[in-house]
């Protein structure tokens, strides 16, 4: 086999919604749930490129089935959870950087 480059691992950071694997954001939000299942991570801002920055900037959170894909309340099925789920980010995010920086990089105020 030819030697070839390595890529590159990136780093990602943290999400800076108080999150931890296996726990899902939603059902600990919402209903005191913080029981360990089966979990998926969501990023929280998504579409056109937005995703790769959501990532990049920690605006992400561990969903299970119910909340990220399957159920009513999923965030891929339900705008409002979704928007919810932007405002909670948004709030998050403006805690450390502004509005003109959440705007530039999202280009849209839930707040």
């Amino acid at each position: 086999p030819k030697p070839g480059k390595k890529k590159k691992r990136r780093t990602h950071k943290k999400s800076i919604l108080k999150t931890r694997k296996g726990v899902c954001y939603l059902c600990a939000r919402l209903y005191g749930d913080y029981r360990e299942k089966y979990t998926e991570e969501h990023h929280i801002m998504f579409g056109s490129g937005q995703r790769e920055i959501s990532e990049d900037e920690g605006i992400k959170v561990d969903l299970c089935l119910y909340h990220h894909r399957i159920g009513q309340q999923a965030v891929h099925n339900n705008q409002e959870v979704r928007e919810m789920l932007c405002r909670i980010a948004q709030e998050e995010y403006e805690k450390e950087y502004t509005r003109a920086e959440w705007m530039s990089l999202f280009k849209k105020n839930y707040l």
